[in-house]
């Protein structure tokens, strides 16, 4: 099974991907359907300031509400917000910015936004585009919004205010308590925490997988290799990566990016700085024998008037996709100047590990990229499998020419599996071939049975196709490699990594039987220094049992060893039972967990990709009957909470670093059950509130009732656990799914939704 889901959210996105004018219109920026309206707050003001009180400072509110400092912190102050304390810069920069933006669509039109962001409308334009397809994540509708501007509250605003206000304060003193600030962990992650001399990479030295390849846990999606500090890539993290066996680190690129304007093709006025960027990146990964490694996803299709505007670039135009359109690669001038561009960047940065190229998937590149070669003259009559062998040759000798040891690594990403075999055949001998290891694995999960797609920890690979795949390649005498998650996956991606050791040293075992070469051990997400990457750093077939125990004593101690083995055990067991399909992994709400707000009435918005799940219950299940979906959700977090006993007990067995390090593992046990066990109760309640519309039923408002309450114990129990961990709720690319101030507006709205149920 292909992740059809995320490949067609991938094409809707696709025509917008045009070079802006200056003041182009903003993705969906004239839609008609109303934004959702967060009845539990006194007004659309009241709720604007409330989720941006610890995130934008309130001067910048002030600003796009019209209004002076005062008044909105008079506002604040009647709902019980504490005085507003300095705001991390961080929320209006790269780093952060998504999560301001994801908690005001609702709430404010894009004029307003663009203030709220401090960005011009190409800047904004830009990111909702290319920022890893942000516009899809957001849903692909920009909800319509009137202007907000201040208005002196009414005295029914001002009950309404002083009702939450007395909320928060029967929610006890723990509401406003002071919390680990919010990117704490990156600042960890600056300086090494020991002294590494500088080595040779490390790959043939270990006798396991000679590849280990992730990407940063903390990187900017933009364009990281401008920043002149490589914030994405601090040399602690490096080093805390190598320690745990890594030995690349891949970041997404645009060929044309590193190309000096210069010709017809395509090229960047600020080329030569990202060339510098990555010099310095390399030199600095070397240090802790990691190389780096480029995503190729070339050559990358470009605006239709483009290839419009001269003759001779009309010639290397081919197939169309809305305003974009592909180059073709039956046109010997594009290869060659694939070719001599990796040649040239190569050449120019010694050292670059290589590229992992993806040629049927996501942007749209060449005319057979997504299966449009009918529509291009000179490629209707071509063989498939002729084409992406060819783009994939013409990448590969590029990278040779500027660097002989560097690798190149196929991905079969998206590929049509019916030509799979002779791609794989005729690539050139020299490459790495890559497959995702738990693709095409059937499953049984709550008597429902389907197939794993990707980004699955709890379903354990190598499935069929990439067993079928490997071999043709070994046979071709190609080097192979697993691309697996490791740390965090889909599935659940609000921990850096799930405790779930044995199913990750299964993982391993599986491989290592196979003789794969090598591992990308992640995708954008899960790249933290954890135990779950240094069980790949030396695997070897056959000790499973010999490796976790000896990680645990190393993490833990002698003494925790068998507490912390059974609470890896119990967490694996109960993961495998997850009910994984592509569409709940993204659409469903384990991500946001308790943070996601109650509605009483439907909302109309169908779930986004990994973004705003809404209420939209029947999307969360995918496959399975709803009552089923529930109750594998509570069957999982049940054995996460036997997990999280045993790890309380290995704490109390262990002092100092090793009471830290078990303390951590029971946290994130803790966060996972309550996050599944918050989907289980959101799905509960949604369900009952359809009935009750629908038939009136009064046994629904008993079970809204009790789903309600349920979710008021989750929030209470997880609060306190993300305001003293800042890794909880955040993930590179969608930057924090929730702050703590949005599980206060959880439990708001489950305050409003209980009187609302007591008039039923």
């Amino acid at each position: 099974m292909k992740t059809r889901i995320f490949f067609f959210c991938l094409l809707l996105s696709m025509p917008l991907r045009a070079q802006l004018p200056q003041e182009a219109a903003l993705p969906g920026e004239f839609g008609t359907q109303p934004a959702i309206g967060y009845d539990y707050f006194p007004s659309r003001m009241h709720a604007f300031i409330w989720r941006n009180w610890t995130v934008v400072p309130q001067s910048r509110l002030a600003e796009v509400l019209g209004t002076t400092e005062r008044r909105v912190e008079k506002v604040a102050r009647s709902m019980g917000l504490p005085k507003q304390q300095d705001v991390q810069p961080e929320w209006l920069t790269s780093r952060g910015y998504i999560t301001v933006l994801r908690r005001n669509w609702h709430l404010l039109p894009y004029d307003q936004l663009l203030v709220l962001l401090g960005m011009s409308r190409t800047e904004l334009a830009w990111k909702l585009i290319e920022d890893d397809f942000l516009f899809v994540k957001l849903g692909q509708v920009k909800p319509y919004c009137e202007p907000l501007r201040y208005c002196e509250p009414t005295p029914e605003m001002n009950r309404r205010a002083a009702t939450i206000a007395g909320w928060m304060k029967t929610y006890g003193k723990g509401a406003f308590a002071p919390e680990t600030p919010r990117f704490d962990f990156i600042e960890d992650f600056q300086t090494p925490v020991s002294v590494v001399d500088e080595r040779k990479e490390s790959g043939g030295e270990h006798q396991g997988f000679e590849l280990r390849l992730i990407s940063s846990y903390c990187a900017d999606f933009g364009d990281p290799l401008l920043d002149p500090e490589l914030a994405s890539y601090p040399e602690g993290l490096l080093q805390r990566l190598s320690s745990v066996g890594v030995n690349g680190i891949w970041l997404h690129s645009v060929l044309r990016m590193f190309m000096p304007v210069s010709g017809k093709f395509p090229g960047d006025e600020n080329a030569a700085l990202r060339i510098a960027g990555l010099k310095r990146l390399v030199n600095r990964a070397a240090k802790y024998g990691i190389k780096i490694y480029l995503y190729m996803n070339e050559p990358r299709g470009m605006n239709r008037a483009f290839f419009a505007s001269d003759p001779v670039r009309s010639e290397w135009g081919g197939a169309r996709e809305g305003d974009m359109q592909a180059f073709c690669v039956s046109h010997p001038e594009v290869r060659n100047w694939l070719t001599s561009s990796l040649a040239s960047l190569f050449s120019q940065v010694n050292g670059l590990g290589g590229v992992f190229t993806i040629t049927a998937s996501e942007n749209l590149t060449t005319c057979v990229s997504h299966g449009r070669q009918g529509d291009c003259e000179r490629c209707k009559n071509r063989a498939y499998a002729d084409m992406i062998v060819e783009v994939n040759r013409a990448i590969a000798d590029g990278v040779r020419q500027g660097d002989p040891e560097a690798k190149v690594l196929v991905w079969d990403w998206g590929w049509n599996d019916n030509e799979a075999e002779s791609i794989i055949r005729r690539l050139p001998k020299d490459c790495w071939f890559m497959s995702v290891s738990e693709w095409s694995m059937p499953i049984e999960r709550g008597t429902v049975r389907s197939t794993v797609g990707e980004y699955s920890i709890s379903a354990v690979g190598p499935g069929p196709r990439a067993m079928r795949h490997w071999k043709w390649a070994k046979e071709a005498g190609l080097k192979t490699v697993a691309k697996v998650q490791v740390n965090a996956s889909w599935e659940m991606a609000a921990v850096p990594a799930l405790p779930v050791l044995d199913l990750v040293a299964q993982h391993a075992e599986n491989l290592s039987q196979e003789a794969t070469d090598g591992v990308m051990l992640s995708w954008s997400l899960g790249g933290y220094p954890s135990a779950n990457l240094n069980l790949f750093q030396n695997y070897r077939t056959g000790r499973k049992e010999q490796s976790l125990n000896r990680l645990a004593e190393e993490l833990y101690g002698k003494e925790a060893v068998e507490e912390v083995r059974e609470g890896w055990r119990l967490c694996s067991d109960a993961f495998r039972e997850y009910p994984y399909h592509i569409t709940t992994l993204y659409h469903g709400p384990q991500h946001v967990g308790p943070s996601n707000p109650l509605y009483i009435r439907p909302t109309g918005y169908a779930a986004t990709m990994v973004g705003l799940p809404y209420d939209a219950v029947d999307t969360w299940r995918s496959v399975y009957p709803v009552s089923v979906w529930i109750d594998q959700m509570e069957k999982v977090a049940a054995g996460f909470a036997r997990g999280e006993n045993a790890f309380s007990q290995a704490e109390k067995k262990v002092k100092g670093k090793y009471a830290e390090q078990v303390r951590a593992e029971r946290v994130r046990c803790a966060v996972v059950r309550i996050h599944l066990a918050s989907a289980a109760q959101q799905a509960r309640f949604t369900v009952a509130r359809n009935r009750w519309i629908q038939e009136k039923d009064p046994i629904a408002i008993d079970e809204m009732r009790r789903a309600a309450n349920t979710e008021m114990q989750l929030v209470k129990e997880i609060l306190p656990l993300v305001k003293n961990d800042a890794t909880i709720g955040y993930e590179s690319s969608n930057h924090y799914f929730y702050l703590p101030i949005d599980l206060l507006e959880k439990y708001i709205s489950i305050r409003f939704t209980l009187s609302w149920l007591d008039t039923l």
